[in-house]
């Protein structure tokens, strides 16, 4: 049985930290690990930067998300893709690039659920400790592991 993990990156340290354990599980399950980042809904002031014109709008909008896109393959190939392979474990960049109707957690959840994933493994900040047990989970990691229809584990750090 082949066996794939999403583990969402946000370019954080903390979401470097929990690719560490996400390797474990790949290891532990022989795993495809897919390395997820999901770039924003690029917003562009258009009465300042480009008038109305919804054209130039869009295409700047395209542009910028591409280059983003090409800037996190490259730092995520460098950083993370090349060390995982050394280690035998299959690993591959994925890119999402959001939009002004669906959120993050919202990207995730749809790519876990077209790509069939089998396990999401995310890192989620510890918020203050006065906060409740039931509020302390960051809202995407919130958001991803109330809805998804595969297991999702939270790598607190």
């Amino acid at each position: 049985m082949h066996m794939t993990i999403a583990k969402p990156h946000d370019g954080t340290e903390m979401s470097d930290r929990a690719v560490d354990k996400a390797k474990e599980f790949a290891k532990a399950f022989d795993a495809e690990l897919l390395i997820l980042h999901v770039i924003e809904h690029v917003p562009i002031p258009p009465s300042y930067i480009l008038g109305n014109e919804r054209v130039w709008i869009d295409r700047t909008r395209r542009s910028i998300s591409r280059k983003l896109e090409e800037a996190w393959m490259k730092m995520v190939q460098e950083k993370l893709i090349n060390r995982l392979t050394k280690e035998n474990i299959k690993a591959t960049p994925r890119v999402l690039v959001g939009n002004t109707i669906n959120s993050i957690s919202d990207q995730i959840l749809k790519f876990a659920k077209d790509n069939q994933i089998d396990l999401i493994i995310m890192s989620s900040e510890r918020l203050e400790k006065r906060i409740s047990k039931v509020n302390a989970i960051g809202s995407v990691s919130r958001g991803v592991s109330e809805r998804a229809s595969c297991p999702v584990v939270l790598i607190h750090q």
